[in-house]
């Protein structure tokens, strides 16, 4: 892998120094698409969904939701607010908290590794913003697509759990709101801005090697083959039919690309963890949400049929984990 990336960054070197003019033009290309799209619409989603999460008190739900966490996903109930976490607050808010509940003893070693594979999801302001705003032109299709997303991420969630012997419930104080409401403010204005920076940074290199390949010759549905590697990136380049652009989305936005998960990477094994399926999982999770939204944009028998094939398994699923589990039990008794 080393190896690699050093033969990618002596290409890019040498494209840079080829066409350098055609490198400043994606960088700048990319720089008026963070100005004109971008920062507009991400920054309020992501400063109004970091203050909601923040000023939450998930203590009682924790407590409640220990059983369903562990028969659904295989972990414990402290996970759940990771988890919706990860819903409002996008790349890779989830990660980060499970790793701080993991650090601060909240929840075990194994709900975590398991539960960073499941809680790294993107969140509303790509969505509404990007998808549905700048993308679709259509504040429906943003929502239709973050719930066919919430959705393929709970499925794959389930469908990849593995039975969890019963446990001590852990108390979780790692999310509960105690901040001051003006001070969670300035805190997720501070938070968004940081996250937008870095997002914008990676727009602007990933566009300046984008026009850099562009050299080579044209790629066909160049947007999604950018977005797999950064996502913003990709978003803003698809092009074709509104239909194609919106099954587009929903796999780019399910993915998440591989910006976000190195980055997700260097928060968990900061944490010592060692997550095992996390590749599975994003996998199988824009998978999902493509055959979903297959099945919204054309509800022909084959794809309901499909999608309803899934979502029964993701009912089956649990209760055969948990007679299995309530079998191993009887067995070590």
């Amino acid at each position: 892998m080393r190896a690699l990336g050093i033969v990618f960054c002596i290409l890019l070197l040498a494209g840079l120094l080829l066409f350098p003019q055609a490198a400043a033009q994606g960088a700048l290309a990319g720089l008026r698409a963070c100005g004109a799209s971008l920062i507009p619409a991400l920054l309020p989603c992501f400063v109004l969904t970091r203050l909601l999460a923040s000023q939450l008190r998930l203590t009682c739900a924790v407590r409640r939701l220990d059983a369903p966490m562990r028969v659904l996903f295989g972990v414990e109930g402290g996970c759940f607010a990771a988890l919706l976490l990860s819903f409002l607050g996008g790349y890779p808010a989830g990660v980060g908290a499970v790793t701080a509940l993991y650090q601060k003893g909240g929840i075990s070693k194994q709900s975590a590794e398991r539960a960073v594979c499941f809680c790294n999801n993107s969140g509303p302001a790509f969505f509404l913003g990007m998808a549905g705003g700048s993308i679709l032109h259509s504040a429906r299709a943003g929502l239709l697509l973050y719930g066919i997303h919430i959705l393929s991420a709970l499925c794959a969630g389930i469908l990849l759990a593995q039975p969890m012997s019963k446990a001590a419930v852990r108390k979780t104080k790692a999310l509960d709101g105690q901040q001051p409401f003006f001070t969670a403010f300035l805190d997720a204005v501070a938070a968004s801005c940081a996250a937008l920076l870095q997002i914008s940074g990676l727009v602007v290199f990933f566009s300046a090697l984008t026009a850099l390949v562009g050299k080579a010759g044209t790629l066909p549905q160049a947007g999604i083959l950018t977005g797999m590697l950064e996502l913003t990136s990709g978003i803003l380049q698809l092009e074709g039919s509104w239909e194609l652009r919106f099954l587009a989305c929903a796999f780019l936005l399910s993915w998440g690309g591989l910006c976000v998960h190195f980055q997700a990477a260097a928060i968990w094994t900061s944490a010592g963890l060692h997550p095992k399926g996390y590749w599975l999982e994003k996998a199988l999770h824009a998978a999902l949400s493509v055959l979903f939204a297959c099945a919204a944009l054309s509800p022909t028998p084959l794809f309901l049929g499909s999608a309803g094939a899934i979502l029964l398994l993701c009912v089956l699923f649990p209760l055969f984990r948990k007679k299995k589990a309530g079998n191993l039990r009887h067995a070590v008794v």
